[in-house]
C-alpha cells in the first residue's frame, strides 16, 4: 500500500504529491482561515483613524482623554502587529527581495494605508485590504512562495536587522500621531467653517467643493 503522500512545502509552491493525506489537508486549510483571519485585522484596523472622535451636532468634534490615551496606549502595539504581518507575508512571497527590501516595503504599505485613512477611508480600505490579499493570493495561486529555506532566511535575515525594524517601527508610531493631529485639526476647522458659513446663510460648501461637485454631476440628469 502506498504511503500518503506529504505536502511538499520546499519547493516555489504548494503541491500535493499522488493520492495526498486528508490531515494535511485540514492542517493547511485552517492555517490558512488562520492566516486570513490575520489579514483581515490588518485591514480592518488599518482603513481608518484609530482616534475615537466624538460628532455632536450641536458642538465641535472633540476627543476625550480616555481616548486619547488608550489611542496612545495602543497605537505601538497595533504598529508592531502591522510590520509583523507585512514581514512575514512579504518574506514568503520575497523570491528575489533582500530582508532590506522587504523591511522598507512593509513600512512603505503600512505608511501609505495609514496616510490614506486620514484622508480618503474607502482608498485606504482598498490598499489595507488589497495588498496582503493580493500577495497571498500570489503565494497560494500563482506559485509565488519562496520556498520553506528561502522565506526562513529572508525572514531571519529582516529581524536579524532589529536596529532598522526599531527604526521604522518607530518612524511608523510617531507618523501615525503627527497624521492624526493634523486630521483632528482639520475636522474641527471644517465643523467651525460649516457652522459659520450657516450663519451667514451661505452654502455649507465653499466654491473648490461646489465646483467639484458639478463637475462629477456632469452627464447625471437630477430627478424630477
Amino acid at each position: 500500500m502506498n504511503e500518503p503522500a506529504p505536502i511538499d512545502l520546499s519547493s516555489g509552491s504548494f503541491q500535493l504529491v499522488a493520492d495526498g493525506d486528508m490531515a494535511d489537508v485540514v492542517v493547511f486549510g485552517a492555517g490558512m482561515a488562520l492566516l486570513a483571519w490575520l489579514l483581515w485585522l490588518v485591514y480592518r484596523t488599518m482603513q481608518k483613524p484609530r482616534l475615537p472622535v466624538n460628532r455632536p451636532a450641536d458642538r465641535p468634534p472633540f476627543a476625550t482623554w480616555a481616548g486619547v490615551l488608550r489611542y496612545l496606549f495602543t497605537t505601538p502595539f497595533i504598529v508592531g502587529f502591522w510590520m509583523i504581518m507585512f514581514l512575514v507575508l512579504l518574506s514568503a512571497a520575497s523570491t528575489d527581495r533582500t530582508a532590506e527590501d522587504v523591511i522598507v516595503a512593509t513600512a512603505a504599505v503600512i505608511g501609505g494605508a495609514r496616510l490614506l485613512a486620514h484622508c480618503n477611508e474607502e482608498i485606504a480600505h482598498e490598499l489595507a485590504k488589497t495588498v496582503p490579499i493580493a500577495i497571498l493570493g500570489f503565494i497560494i495561486i500563482g506559485g509565488g512562495f519562496a520556498g520553506t529555506d528561502g522565506f526562513l532566511s529572508v525572514l531571519d535575515q529582516a529581524l536579524g536587522l532589529g536596529h532598522l525594524v526599531d527604526t521604522y517601527w518607530l518612524g511608523l508610531i510617531l507618523f501615525d500621531i503627527a497624521l492624526t493631529v493634523i486630521w483632528f485639526v482639520a475636522i474641527r476647522w471644517r465643523w467651525t467653517r460649516a457652522e459659520r458659513r450657516e450663519e451667514r446663510g451661505r452654502p455649507e460648501e465653499g466654491f473648490w467643493g461646489r465646483l467639484s461637485d458639478r463637475l462629477r454631476s456632469i452627464g447625471y440628469v437630477k430627478p424630477l
